[in-house]
């Protein structure tokens, strides 16, 4: 089953995903990790089970995981390929 991904959520999304990145580049780890945290919560609730959730959810797994071992430029990229990622639906539909 295709459907399109909400523009609300995709906005939210990709907004999370930028301010992670921002708080990294400023030094603010709890701040990204506060901000990851509710990107993996919107991943979880409100995108249906598709290949675009598992990889945002396995993104987040894997920022989190960057930043508690202090590897704080994988973290950044991890969010980048997000955005990335999110940029691409925008001609995409979801998949199965």
């Amino acid at each position: 089953m295709s459907s399109d991904l909400p523009s609300d959520v995709h906005a939210v999304l990709t907004q999370l995903a930028e301010e992670g990145e921002t708080a990294i580049t400023a030094a603010e780890f709890d701040t990204a990790r506060q901000t990851v945290a509710t990107a993996e919560t919107v991943s979880r609730n409100k995108l249906p089970e598709c290949e675009l959730r598992s990889q945002l959810l396995h993104g987040c797994e894997q920022v989190s995981a960057a930043l508690d071992t202090n590897a704080h430029d994988a973290a950044a990229e991890y969010l980048r390929a997000m955005n990335r990622r999110l940029a691409a639906v925008d001609d995409d539909s979801l998949s199965e």
